[in-house]
């Protein structure tokens, strides 16, 4: 029986490394189809081998201990425990390389293992806090980023969830680069803005000095200069210019909000993104009352006193939320 399993060893060896002639080929698949623990023997042979092709280095190893350390595993059709047979080129090569599959998953493990990891969190407020490599960052509320820099790669890389405004400390032999899904921002020497919010169906960046590079790994994309936005569509896979940049895009960061003749909705909807406090219409009608007015970092029960003098409207305080009332504007 020994003498039939070291047979099938060798044939089964020969024909995975494409060296076995046409009748043994068929000698093979006879054998495989006589019964399932045939055919789930050979399985396993191919599976050491198959992962074995897939290891471009090579190194030297205790080719008969890892030999030995595989084949003891290994159970014969006729489920008992196979024993060592003589050396066999191509599955010992295929356990050798076996081992190299160790070695070189622990050595991409170190090579891609970041030297330095940090983590910024803004849940309720915003925070704003310095990055170890001295750029700066501000993260609106809900979002957090990871920072990870790489010695090995030389590559500073942030993984941002939410919306966040960055001040790039640039240092060209060290690449800063943000991703976000699926989206790749390059920095090349700037401070700009990037929203990616989990619920639309959209990303912008905001260059608010110097340029960045905003694309795909499959997609060029477009390099942004200061005061343009980017805007990439997650469905179509699209990038995109916006041709009119929205001037309160970075008040959570500025505190600064400037309304042009702006429509009631619009203004407590950019209020409320910034604010703790939310502000609500008591009769839906008001949110077509047109305003201008700018505001500089004041309190939130400020601003609604000020819309309500304006447009002549009365506020009410339910719980914590600002509530506008009124027949109409001016009222």
């Amino acid at each position: 029986m020994k003498e039939e399993f070291d047979h099938i060893d060798d044939l089964i060896g020969k024909c995975l490394s494409g060296e076995a002639k046409e009748e043994e080929y068929a000698q093979l698949q006879n054998w495989r189809a006589q019964s399932e623990s045939n055919e789930a023997y050979y399985k396993q042979l191919q599976l050491i081998f198959d992962k074995a092709k897939t290891i471009e280095q090579t190194q030297l190893f205790d080719t008969d201990r890892a030999w030995r350390k595989v084949k003891s595993k290994m159970v014969s059709p006729k489920g008992k425990q196979v024993k060592l047979i003589p050396f066999w080129n191509v599955i010992r090569i295929a356990a050798i390389l076996l081992v190299s599959v160790g070695i070189g998953y622990f050595a991409y493990q170190w090579l891609n293992t970041p030297d330095e990891i940090f983590l910024l969190t803004a849940d309720k407020s915003i925070v704003r806090d310095s990055l170890p490599d001295g750029s700066y960052a501000v993260l609106n509320k809900q979002s957090k980023i990871q920072y990870a820099y790489n010695k090995r790669s030389n590559q500073r890389k942030i993984v941002l969830e939410g919306e966040a405004f960055f001040e790039v400390n640039h240092q060209e032999a060290k690449p800063f680069i943000i991703e976000t899904g699926e989206v790749i921002i390059e920095d090349i020497g700037t401070s700009f803005n990037v929203m990616a919010l989990p619920e639309r169906s959209t990303i912008e960046v905001y260059v608010e000095s110097g340029e960045v590079a905003f694309y795909t790994l499959k997609d060029a994309g477009i390099n942004l200069v200061a005061g343009e936005t980017g805007i990439y569509h997650k469905e179509s896979k699209s990038f995109a210019r916006l041709l009119k940049t929205d001037t309160n895009r970075l008040a959570y960061k500025t505190g600064i909000f400037v309304f042009r003749n702006s429509d009631l909705e619009s203004i407590i909807a950019d209020l409320n993104a910034v604010y703790d406090a939310k502000i609500r219409l008591g009769n839906v009608a008001l949110k077509n009352c047109r305003l201008n007015v700018t505001f500089r970092n004041e309190r939130i029960e400020d601003i609604v006193e000020i819309i309500a003098e304006t447009l002549g409207l009365k506020v009410n305080k339910e719980g914590g939320d600002y509530v506008l009332d009124g027949m109409s504007c001016g009222s």
